[in-house]
């Protein structure tokens, strides 16, 4: 279940760069580019605009009024590269859907465009205004008069890790896949996180510290059929809310890491999987509609062409904007770029080795830590 997305985040979205192609046979795997945000140089999908609209030189929002899938910002205030706000301008962009200042009070978000990109591009789905009049500008996501924060309240930060075996972390059990890396990296900046879900396996201790072992990361199931490796299971749609959410797994989660699509991508078109996913984000966002979801563009497998992969990637940001523009708190990462699968995968060329399930927390890592309490 990985392909290879068309454009890198979305002004909502944790772009964090744009996919290269891949997927995992019965159970998704993350694609990720090196957990860079948004194209480098900071082009969206088209050069500079964003899914709903280009910005303007200026700042201004362009005719969606969102930022660029890259996440740049306006001439004062673009991003890096690597997603990080530039200094120039001061233009950091709200993660809360709040507005950000982008170089002269112009900026950002376009109106009820939320998602949030791996180094402070909005994120969160509030609508937000130039001129920062919807809301206070806040510096990756750090809060300011309004900005979205989907931990508040919550020490540790409630994360949900969600999808099939690649979220297990099969092939590299011992450190619970990404989790492992994922919660060490939360441990060595002095910020608070643990995660839930139905499922349990992992490491005794990370870092120090006792590896909360929950996720929801079912092998062999897609998203909403029944796939030959699922075991007659129609898919991890069916687990929200319940048992996914129930207060003895952990309870409603703060964050939601989602990576899904390998083991329809075998069975179905890019288009019934784009379509299934649709429906679960709609699912995830209506059970549990305070939390922030981000959806990875997912990776690469190690044979094949990866074409379904590639297309469905190519459609997640579409599908993750026109949330977000609803006001919807869903945010966009991308696994696939940058994931080597000659050197990331193991022998069976589906899961990552523990080389790629780093590669993994690093991205999953950028799209949330400006989020996680200390």
């Amino acid at each position: 279940m990985r392909s290879h997305l068309g454009f890198c985040g979305l002004a909502l979205v944790l772009a964090l760069g744009c996919g290269s192609s891949g997927t995992d046979s019965p159970q998704t795997g993350a694609q990720g580019g090196g957990g860079q945000a948004q194209a480098s140089a900071g082009r969206g999908s088209g050069g500079g605009q964003n899914a709903a609209g280009a910005q303007s030189a200026g700042g201004a929002p362009g005719a969606g009024g969102a930022q660029s899938v890259a996440g740049a910002q306006s001439a004062g205030g673009a991003q890096s590269a690597g997603g990080a706000p530039s200094t120039a301008g001061g233009g950091s962009s709200n993660l809360g859907g709040a507005s950000s200042r982008a170089g002269a009070g112009g900026a950002l978000p376009a109106a009820g465009m939320g998602g949030l990109s791996a180094g402070g591009s909005t994120a969160g789905g509030a609508a937000g205004q130039s001129g920062g009049a919807a809301g206070a500008t806040s510096s990756g996501g750090s809060g300011g008069d309004g900005a979205y924060q989907p931990c508040a309240g919550s020490s540790p930060c409630k994360v949900l890790p969600f999808g099939d075996s690649i979220t297990y972390g099969v092939n590299d059990e011992g450190n619970g896949g990404y989790r492992g890396p994922l919660l060490a990296s939360a441990v060595a900046a002095g910020q608070k996180l643990t995660f839930t879900g139905s499922l349990s396996n992992g490491p005794s201790t990370v870092s120090g510290q006792t590896f909360p072992k929950n996720n929801e990361g079912h092998s062999g199931w897609g998203i909403s059929r029944v796939n030959p490796n699922s075991g007659g299971n129609a898919g991890i749609i069916n687990v929200i809310p319940s048992p996914a959410f129930n207060s003895g797994n952990g309870g409603v989660p703060n964050i939601i890491l989602l990576h899904i699509g390998t083991n329809d991508q075998g069975s179905f078109t890019a288009a019934q999987i784009s379509s299934d996913l649709s429906g679960l984000i709609d699912k995830v966002t209506t059970s549990a509609p305070n939390a922030l979801l981000v959806v990875a563009q997912i990776i690469p497998l190690g044979y094949g062409d990866n074409s379904v992969i590639k297309t469905y990637n190519q459609a997640i940001p579409g599908i993750v904007q026109q949330r977000a523009a609803a006001g919807k708190h869903v945010a966009l990462v991308d696994m696939n770029t940058g994931f080597n699968a000659a050197t990331m995968l193991g022998s069976d060329k589906v899961h990552p080795n523990t080389s790629g399930y780093t590669f993994m927390a690093g991205r999953w890592y950028a799209a949330i830590k400006d989020f996680l309490p200390k």
